[in-house]
């Protein structure tokens, strides 16, 4: 082969390599950037010392008009904490600690809520959203204050099966 015919190989590879690349679109392209959005369910979001992690409602038995939110609250600031109400699209939730236990959050300590917890915060009627949506939700705490959010609402199947309003 020429030296000619070597250097316009070794050029045209050059070349084609972006375009073979694939996926390479720009440094904009989606492939190398997050979204800002929620992507699905499993909301997180902090406020102060409180992490709120994996909040997601999940709709109550079809026509009950009822929602329970499953979160867990991680407390990692260096005194206790409290929850001391929450808000689903507006209406006060009821938020039920399972065997009576204290709403109390100890420093360094996770509660569960809904999901593999008797722990509940929970519409039990009146709620009327589709099922895919994004719904606000407020979680208030004595200490670190005010948490919003906006949670996806899911059907209660798969993992989110048996999941019930508190009675």
């Amino acid at each position: 082969m020429k030296r000619t015919h070597v250097a316009a190989l070794a050029a045209l590879v050059l070349l084609a390599t972006p375009a073979l690349t694939g996926c390479f679109n720009g440094p904009r392209a989606t492939t190398t950037t997050q979204a800002t959005m929620n992507s699905g369910n499993g909301v997180a979001t902090q406020k102060g010392a409180m992490h709120i992690e994996n909040a997601t409602l999940v709709m109550g038995p079809e026509g009950s008009g009822s929602v329970t939110l499953v979160v867990r609250l991680v407390n990692t600031g260096p005194a206790t904490d409290a929850l001391t109400y929450a808000t689903i699209d507006g209406k006060p939730a009821d938020i039920v600690f399972a065997g009576g236990a204290s709403s109390d959050l100890a420093p360094g300590s996770t509660t569960g809520f809904g999901y593999d917890s008797d722990n509940r915060i929970s519409l039990t009627s009146g709620f009327d959203v589709p099922v895919s949506n994004y719904v606000p939700v407020e979680l208030g705490f004595r200490e670190a204050g005010l948490a919003t959010m906006q949670v996806l609402t899911v059907p209660p199947v798969g993992i989110y099966e048996g999941i019930t309003p508190a009675p």
